[in-house]
């Protein structure tokens, strides 16, 4: 069947070709460029980040350390500013006044339990003024006893305080930080800030000044941190949990332990953060330990560490990438837009000489594909026309299709003048072939059936010699007639006339038929026919021919009796499978591929059209022929038919 007629093929290679090498490149450079740009954005805001954390975290440390600083410039106010301020040891089960305004003796080393006048009240009240973080402000002596304090509700007792406990145990010069925690009593966030009172000597803790102080001291420092729209700071612990952050509750969220792992380090960094704990995912974070000067205690911040944290939406983090991209990608189309123009028109420029070209081809071929009386006498048609002037192959190519033309139609006269001479030559040999093989499979009965009437011509003969004779004779004539009829068959194809059967009828009346002929007696015959199949679309006179055949060549390979199963099942595709199987002989490997070849037999009668035959008729019947043999085991046959509609 001719090829349908490709139009714009070869210029559209070109053009694909074009891209792949012009566009390709350009694209891998840009792609190049754009992962380039986007890892140098993401360091920039990155390193942005985390000095904004690093800065924070100073910020944070620093407005502590002030604090801290405050508390140990009040424990070491002199007494005469203090006033008779008297932080003495006391003795055992000695009981302070529960006010926290009785008057004192005036030195540090007295016994005599501690009092605060009002003037030390009044002092402490000026100086918690001064900020307005602080709740209150708290002097208690080593016993925990409360001397003096801004807040007059505050238990006189203070020993089972954290504050109190990590101060008049802090190793010299450490101070007690605590963590942000809630005050119930003024219903705010607070933290607390506690030193030594040390005495004259300066080794001796005879109290502790204690302050808490309000988160927002903390929050003013987090609050004007924005980035963008979405961009914020936090406070964070070791635990990840979040004690300051403008955007949602503490409680609201946590700090993944995965990513708090990342953060807890002892210096400024940022990283990108599959959850930041707001929603984002794959967030740029910048994070940064908050370092305090001066030492603490144990204690202090719960036993953990702060950190600022630095976060944005990714969605904006990333809007200068995605503008990139964006960029990238226009810049990328517009040069595909430009190249795929150029591409084309240079694609047409070759292509259009090649185009010209190929229709004179197919010019050649109609040419060829005429009748003899309509191409004896063509012109050649010209080629060189000014299109095809390209001055490279193309011109070349041209040039040489008319010199082939013109050889291709001399040649033409020449082969057309000899063609009715070769088929005819052709037709004889088919028939010689076919001749040869029939006189030599008729020679042999011929000349038996000859030598029986001759017995039977030279005179009476006995009963039994006369029956035997006759036999000969009979079986001889049936012999020629199957080799007739397999002649027939070969060189008269008859169409089949395709009928719905049932598939077990067709091989029944296979069957029967074989047996009329005898031969059988020492063969087991084997019946599997499946249930429930479709009856099949086939000739059911040319397929019950095929089967005999079949079922000749089964008994003829145990000629010492076996086993013949004859099988119908459902097939692949929907089909159905008839199934012819003898255990006899088999046939040699070597043969196998041979044994449908017209002519081709291993016997030492017949004419080798046997298995032609039965593969032509099931095939025109629109079945499908296979065959498996084992040499010495048995040959299978397997017969597919489509089914009936």
């Amino acid at each position: 069947m001719r090829r349908l007629r490709r139009t714009g093929g070869l210029q559209r290679k070109f053009f694909v070709a074009l891209l792949i090498v012009g566009i390709v490149p350009g694209m891998v450079a840009l792609w190049a460029t754009y992962r380039s740009s986007t890892a140098t954005l993401k360091q920039a805001i990155g390193e942005g980040f985390q000095e904004i954390a690093r800065s924070t975290s100073i910020r944070l440390a620093t407005a502590v350390d002030n604090e801290i600083d405050r508390a140990i410039r009040l424990a070491l106010v002199p007494l005469h500013v203090r006033q008779p301020v008297v932080l003495a040891n006391h003795q055992a089960g000695t009981t302070a006044d529960k006010t926290h305004h009785q008057p004192s003796p005036a030195h540090p080393k007295s016994n005599n339990p501690p009092a605060v006048d009002q003037d030390t009240t009044g002092y402490l009240d000026e100086w918690a003024r001064e900020s307005r973080h602080y709740v209150r402000v708290t002097i208690a002596d080593r016993q925990g006893q409360v001397v003096a304090s801004t807040d007059p509700r505050l238990p006189p007792q203070q020993a089972g305080e954290v504050w109190w406990r990590e101060a008049i145990q802090a190793a010299p010069g450490a101070s007690y930080v605590s963590n942000v925690m809630f005050d119930p009593q003024v219903n705010d966030m607070v933290f607390h800030v506690a030193v030594p009172i040390l005495d004259d000597t300066r080794r001796s803790t005879i109290g502790v000044v204690g302050l808490v102080i309000r988160r927002n001291l903390l929050t003013q420092m987090i609050l004007p941190i924005q980035i963008g729209n979405t961009g914020h700071a936090m406070l964070l612990d070791t635990q990840g949990t979040p004690l300051i952050c403008p955007v949602l509750p503490p409680t609201a969220h946590l700090i993944p332990s995965t990513l708090m792992n990342r953060l807890t380090l002892d210096r400024p960094l940022w990283l990108v953060a599959d959850d930041d704990a707001h929603g984002g995912r794959d967030a740029i974070v910048g994070a940064a330990p908050v370092q305090l000067t001066h030492a603490l205690t144990p204690g202090s911040l719960d036993g953990n560490r702060w950190y600022a944290f630095i976060r944005q939406a990714p969605e904006e983090t990333y809007a200068p990438i995605y503008s990139l991209l964006l960029t990238v990608g226009v810049i990328g189309f517009g040069l595909v837009i430009v190249l795929s123009a150029f591409g084309f028109l240079v694609g047409y420029r070759i292509v259009t000489p090649i185009v010209a070209l190929q229709r004179e081809a197919e010019g050649l071929r109609l040419t060829l594909a005429l009748p003899e009386h309509g191409s004896a006498n063509r012109p050649l048609t010209p080629l060189l026309s000014p299109g095809y002037q390209t001055g490279d192959e193309i011109e070349d190519l041209a040039t040489s299709f008319a010199a082939m033309w013109g050889v291709l139609e001399e040649n033409l006269r020449t082969i057309r003048s000899q063609q009715h001479e070769l088929i005819r030559q052709e037709k004889l040999a088919s028939v010689g072939q076919l001749l040869a093989a029939l006189a030599h499979d008729l020679r042999n009965p011929l000349g038996v059936i000859r030598s029986s009437a001759q017995v039977v011509l030279e005179g009476p003969q006995e009963e039994p010699i006369r029956q035997e004779m006759a036999r000969y004779i009979i079986d001889e004539v049936d012999k020629l007639s199957l080799r007739l009829h397999d002649f027939l068959r070969y060189a008269r194809q008859k169409p089949p006339d395709l009928k719905a059967e049932p598939a077990e009828a067709v091989v029944r009346a296979a069957l029967r038929q074989w047996e009329a002929q005898g031969g059988h007696e020492r063969i087991r015959i084997e019946q599997q026919f499946g249930n429930a199949l479709p009856s099949i679309q086939v000739d059911p006179e040319q397929v019950k021919e095929a089967l005999m055949n079949l079922l000749i060549n089964a008994r003829e390979a145990m000629p010492e009796g076996g086993t013949l199963t004859l099988t119908t099942r459902a097939g692949p595709g929907n089909k159905v499978e008839i199934e012819v199987a003898d255990t006899g002989s088999g046939i040699a490997p070597e043969h196998l591929s041979r044994i449908f070849e017209p002519f081709f037999t291993t016997k030492a009668y017949g004419t080798g059209l046997g298995l032609t035959n039965v593969k032509r008729l099931v095939e025109d019947n629109g079945g499908t022929l296979a065959v498996t043999s084992s040499q010495g085991m048995g040959t299978t046959f397997s017969l597919c038919f489509h089914p009936a509609s």
